[in-house]
């Protein structure tokens, strides 16, 4: 992709990847880019995954239009970056067992007590949480997006399950900022793999 950006003349690439403590992409972009002698590549460690890290993508590329250099679009991307939130609900840990994310045991244990976990990502680190049903799972994920205070964008994700997602967005009509549109996106597979089918949730930037 670099080499082929680089035919086509460009000078500058910026590459944004998922979070690097999820995933090893980072670094072998970075890798990639020692190898493009036509064009300067910068790596960003976006310290998201899914819309989290597609909201920056969009920014980079509206601000680019708009004439950005890439110290500002750097500069733009670190502050958003400091307050995008992913904040989802699972509606099982099986695949996190298979993923080896969670023991066998644990999972076990969770199966019984029919526990939904509950899953932040913020700046490069992942946390989980846990609740009985998933009823109180997707009210609390309303409660913790809310927590954040006003938004400046707010976007559903899911795995395969646009009803729930919807049900969900209907939760948090009062979170999206006026004049917007609320953007929904089925997850890729790769992380649909890790968290399972039917988890749902936000993808949001705190406004400043």
């Amino acid at each position: 992709m670099y080499e082929r950006l680089a035919a086509e003349g460009a000078r500058e690439i910026l590459s944004i990847h998922i979070a690097s403590s999820l995933s090893a992409v980072a670094d072998t972009a970075r890798l990639a880019a020692q190898e493009v002698g036509a064009a300067r590549v910068t790596v960003l460690d976006s310290g998201q995954l899914s819309l989290g890290t597609g909201l920056m993508v969009l920014t980079a590329a509206q601000a680019a239009k708009n004439g950005a250099s890439m110290s500002e679009l750097l500069d733009r991307l670190a502050d958003q970056g400091q307050r995008t939130h992913v904040i989802a609900a699972l509606d099982t840990v099986e695949f996190l067992r298979r993923s080896g994310r969670v023991s066998g045991f644990w999972s076990g244990i969770a199966i019984l007590l029919k526990v939904k976990p509950l899953l932040t990502m913020h700046n490069g680190r992942a946390r989980s949480e846990r609740t009985r049903t998933r009823a109180r799972a997707l009210r609390r994920v309303v409660e913790l997006t809310a927590a954040l205070g006003p938004l400046e964008r707010l976007a559903v994700v899911h795995t395969n399950a646009a009803r729930e997602a919807e049900a969900l967005a209907n939760q948090a009509r009062h979170l999206i900022p006026p004049g917007q549109a609320l953007l929904s996106a089925n997850v890729t597979s790769v992380i649909g793999s890790h968290i399972g089918p039917a988890a749902v949730g936000f993808a949001c930037i705190a406004a400043r």
